[in-house]
């Protein structure tokens, strides 16, 4: 039987609790700085589930930063040390957002190189024969003619942008019946967004029940998470493409992107090309602080089918940057290694 993803009901639970939580918290408590601090520190400590993972000490984040906290300080001044703590935890599932800002982590991908230049795809690929450039729903796709092979070319920018299964039917079946000899499936830059884009599109590419990750959500303090819950998808039934699969990835392919990487990785015949993830495996939640800023973070593992933990970005099968001097001729390097992937199986 097909198990879906079970992230939502763990999260559903806990925004439940958490809005249960500020009924009781007096006005005395929502103005006192300490008490503010100390509430993230806690919540942090007992739910968020890579402290281990990334080697985080917690108690030293609290010696350091707890004397910052002075009575009186201003909004501005706790909000920036309360967002230096967030920080700490190197995460962009990691946000404290109060009415006048919003915390964010970007490392994840700025001290990376970019691996995409969107005009260059659309200029050489997409619009290379313009009467092929098609767009359906949230995907933009081509057919591209050359070393001797037929590719089909599918760019998928954000996981914010739905796919009905009757966009990818219409999409696969223009791939078979041009007798596409491979495809490549371009989420490069695609940041995330909404997972329950993920196994509609994975689905169109599965030979068989395929186990994609399995989840864990931390139960308390240190190490403790619970039951593991397996996560698997099924081909579509129908418009299924089995062949060579080149799967296009840079450090800005993040969240619900690296899910679907970590599904598409499960399929044998499926290259992940480009540069690692971003990683963002983690399901976060959201909660409130006594003084009614709210914030975000990860509180459970996703693990590949053999247990690997790649929170911080799934390895790519064949790693290659982006090469300037190709791209000023029109070439995307990154696009071109996939095409010689399908046509020579390496």
């Amino acid at each position: 039987m097909k198990k879906l993803p079970v992230v939502s009901c763990w999260l559903l639970v806990l925004l439940l609790i958490g809005g249960c939580k500020k009924v009781f918290i007096d006005e005395d408590m929502a103005n006192n700085p300490r008490e503010n601090f100390d509430y993230l520190w806690n919540d942090i400590k007992n739910r968020y589930s890579f402290l281990e993972y990334k080697g985080l000490n917690w108690d030293e984040v609290y010696d350091s930063l707890s004397p910052k906290i002075k009575d009186g300080m201003s909004s501005i001044e706790l909000f920036n040390v309360l967002a230096t703590m967030m920080n700490t935890l190197r995460d962009g599932h990691v946000n404290l957002t109060s009415w006048f800002n919003v915390s964010n982590y970007f490392p994840i991908f700025l001290g990376s190189p970019q691996n995409y230049d969107s005009r260059l795809v659309l200029e050489h690929y997409l619009l290379r024969v313009p009467s092929r450039y098609y767009v359906t729903g949230g995907l933009q796709h081509t057919v591209i003619d050359t070393l001797g092979v037929r590719v089909g070319y599918i760019r998928y920018s954000s996981f914010l942008n739905t796919v009905h299964d009757y966009d990818i039917s219409f999409v696969i079946d223009r791939f078979l019946a041009d007798s596409c000899d491979g495809v490549i499936i371009d989420v490069r830059n695609n940041g995330g967004g909404d997972v329950g884009n993920v196994f509609p599109l994975a689905n169109h590419f599965a030979d068989s029940a395929r186990l994609a990750y399995y989840s864990e959500i931390k139960t308390g303090p240190g190490n403790n998470f619970g039951d593991r819950e397996d996560v698997y998808f099924h081909p579509a039934s129908s418009s299924v493409f089995t062949g060579r699969i080149a799967l296009l990835t840079n450090r800005n392919s993040y969240s619900a992107t690296s899910l679907f990487t970590l599904a598409m990785k499960s399929l044998p015949y499926v290259k992940m090309i480009g540069d690692s993830t971003g990683g963002g495996l983690g399901a976060p939640t959201y909660a409130e602080l006594p003084n009614g800023w709210t914030y975000r973070f990860s509180v459970t593992h996703t693990l590949s089918p053999k247990g690997d933990n790649w929170e911080n970005g799934i390895p790519a099968d064949i790693l290659i940057d982006l090469d300037p001097v190709a791209e000023l001729n029109g070439y995307d390097s990154i696009i071109e290694r996939a095409i010689e992937f399908v046509a020579t199986g390496n």
